[in-house]
């Protein structure tokens, strides 16, 4: 992996991993909906399954694999990635959403995989999709960080400074408010 700017400057400033994704459908317990899903885990692609596949089956769960998708992480976004390292507990965040093309062997779809908290945040708003943050494997997270190394820059944080207010300075040709009211205090009542 390169380390200074020379060995950098003719290398993607991505990072692309296929990625598999695994989801349950439950049945549900409530008369409102009859199942609902959840992502529940998430590896390198495997070469031998396709969307739709049945990994696991009983009377109350079907386990599905739900196809490839790319993880991509930017050199523009490492702060975000950062972040999900000092958690403590590193994460992808799994998006799935309906499929009402029914374009997709299944009801529900991978539409995003993300190793940001701040992309899988943005998916929460306002939206329908399911949003699950999944433990990251270690592979994923070992490629993540020499992504890191290479990329990331620590800035640091710089307090902005107020500009200093010229109290001799008038505007427009006026005296300044304060003086007036100074006068108006007193009594005079010239201004």
């Amino acid at each position: 992996m390169p380390r200074n700017r020379e060995e950098l400057a003719g290398v993607s400033r991505e990072l692309t991993i296929m990625l598999g994704v695994i989801a349950e459908k439950r049945q549900s317990v409530s008369r409102w909906a009859k199942d609902y899903w959840m992502p529940v885990g998430v590896m390198l692609a495997p070469a031998d399954l396709n969307a739709g596949d049945i990994l696991v089956s009983d009377d109350r769960m079907t386990r599905h694999y739900m196809g490839r998708v790319d993880l991509t992480c930017y050199a523009a976004d490492t702060e975000a990635y950062v972040e999900n390292f000092n958690s403590g507990n590193p994460a992808l965040y799994v998006v799935l959403r309906r499929d009402s093309e029914n374009e997709h062997p299944l009801d529900w779809y991978v539409q995003s995989v993300t190793a940001s908290p701040h992309a899988a945040q943005d998916y929460e708003v306002g939206s329908e999709d399911i949003i699950e943050r999944l433990p990251m494997p270690p592979e994923i997270a070992e490629a993540i960080l020499e992504f890191l190394d290479a990329y990331h820059v620590e800035t640091p944080f710089l307090k902005r400074r107020r500009d200093k207010l010229d109290l001799e300075e008038q505007k427009f040709g006026k005296q300044p408010i304060f003086l007036n009211r100074k006068r108006s205090d007193r009594g005079d009542l010239d201004g």
